[in-house]
């Protein structure tokens, strides 16, 4: 006899995985909103620590979901022009 369990917790998990790619997505249009190039050499002087940080901190997890598809034997690729 199967369990009632399984499907609910197969569901729970395809909603886990649909909620990660949308939390990529949307980080993704977030920085591309971000633009330092228009400002001045004193205002990025003064947010350079700051943004450092931020900055390597988005590295540090960009290379860790990459590479946890890697250590699976897949590749990151760019996409395909349309």
């Amino acid at each position: 006899m199967r369990s009632i369990v399984a499907p609910s917790l197969d569901r729970l998990r395809t909603r886990d995985r649909i909620e990660s790619i949308a939390r990529l997505r949307a980080a993704a249009r977030a920085l591309g909103d971000v633009d330092v190039s228009g400002w001045d050499d004193d205002t990025l002087h003064d947010h350079l620590e700051d943004l450092s940080k931020v900055l390597c901190a988005l590295d540090a997890e960009l290379s860790r979901v990459a590479e946890s598809v890697r250590a699976r034997g897949l590749s990151v690729s760019e996409p395909r022009a349309a």
